[in-house]
């Protein structure tokens, strides 16, 4: 009899090995990394295959892990309200393909002079009042050069923005070394410049301004110690290749952006894209969870193209990973979600809003913070 049972012991532990064995060789790749990123915290010699592989894991394993990585990084109940004004619209001379704001296009949108500083001031007030604790500025530039009135004006806005308690962020296209310099001084929290897709797949969205001319700004930012907000936009034609070389680029950096904004495509009438059909919420989540995985400390930052997502749609977003959303009328000079519905989502959701930040420093603490009660919990 000890011999049978000692037999069937053995079987049953060779039966469980051996299953064991089955699903870890059969854990998708969202859950091999989602583990290690854990584990061994960010990194940056992330290779495309990685990514693409991440990205490429079912759906729901990758919203799963996703939502592992975002709860050990992050308060996981905590959304960053942020606003964004555009202080200059019209009459940009880029072509950007997805943009109303080009002077290329026929968009109906006329070109406008930049906004007082009341006007400014007051929609910051507005803006931190309805809960927004970012405040950002938008102008539609392809650069500041020859801009010293207007950047001067700019570096001011920033100080009485900063003034009020909020954290400044500000997008005017391409910027200079010492433009950078002047605005940390100002004390601007993160500066705007997204890569928008694949290196590969940019020039057919734009001709006027390089990938490597980005690249440089955001150089440029980093250097100053200003925080990087930058991503991307998907819907614009690109193949998933170009959104996995979007993420690979902008996880290579020598250092993660702080900030990585995920647009969805709103079609413009009159843009070169105006016939691009909608960006589904399944193309969404696998970019937020795939971002949350390979730049875990990052505010993944649900940007335009919210307004076509119901409640529901936006909370499986926030489980994958993305902490952050804008709030207001407009993004810039397209629709944005009604505050009234945000605020019941806030409410249905249990969604808490994020404090201001201001200390980089802090920020970096509070993750280690997060890691450490995750490893012992």
């Amino acid at each position: 009899m000890m011999m049978i049972r000692s037999l069937r012991l053995r079987v049953h532990s060779s039966l469980y090995i051996s299953s064991f064995s089955t699903l870890s060789s059969s854990s998708s790749a969202a859950a091999v990394q989602a583990d290690r990123t854990i584990k061994e915290g960010p990194r940056n010699n992330w290779t495309k295959d990685e990514i693409k592989h991440v990205y490429d894991s079912p759906v729901l394993d990758l919203l799963y892990h996703g939502a592992q990585v975002h709860r050990h990084a992050h308060n996981f109940r905590e959304v960053q309200q942020c606003t964004l004004l555009s202080v200059k619209t019209g009459g940009c001379s880029e072509d950007c393909s997805y943009c109303p704001q080009s002077s290329r296009y026929n968009t109906g949108l006329k070109a406008q002079k930049m906004m007082g500083k009341d006007a400014i001031l007051e929609a910051a007030e507005k803006a931190k009042e309805a809960g927004s604790t970012r405040f950002c500025m938008g102008a539609a530039w392809r650069d500041t050069v020859g801009r010293k009135t207007n950047f001067k004006q700019i570096l001011e806005y920033v100080k009485e923005i900063r003034g009020m308690g909020m954290e400044v962020c500000c997008t005017l296209g391409m910027i200079e070394k010492q433009q950078a310099m002047e605005l940390k001084e100002a004390g601007l929290t993160a500066y705007n410049h997204n890569l928008d897709t694949s290196r590969e797949f940019y020039p057919n969205i734009i001709t006027t301004r390089s990938y490597d001319e980005r690249l440089e700004t955001l150089k440029f930012v980093r250097e100053a110690g200003i925080n990087v907000c930058s991503g991307g936009i998907i819907g614009l034609g690109e193949a998933e290749e170009d959104r996995v070389g979007l993420l690979h680029t902008l996880a290579t950096l020598p250092e993660h952006p702080e900030s990585v904004p995920i647009n969805a495509l709103l079609a413009v009438k009159g843009t070169p894209l105006e016939d691009q059909k909608p960006v589904e919420i399944w193309e969404m989540i696998r970019m937020i969870a795939t971002a949350r995985i390979v730049m875990p400390r990052a505010m993944v930052r649900l940007s335009a193209g919210r307004v076509r997502f119901s409640m529901s749609e936006q909370a499986l977003c926030f489980l994958a990973g993305a902490n952050s959303i804008f709030t207001g009328e407009k993004l810039l000079t397209t629709p944005n979600n009604d505050f009234d519905a945000d605020q019941m989502m806030f409410k249905v959701l249990g969604l808490t809003p994020k404090a201001p930040d201001f200390d980089q420093k802090a920020t970096s603490f509070e993750a280690e913070r997060c890691e450490q009660e995750a490893t012992a919990s």
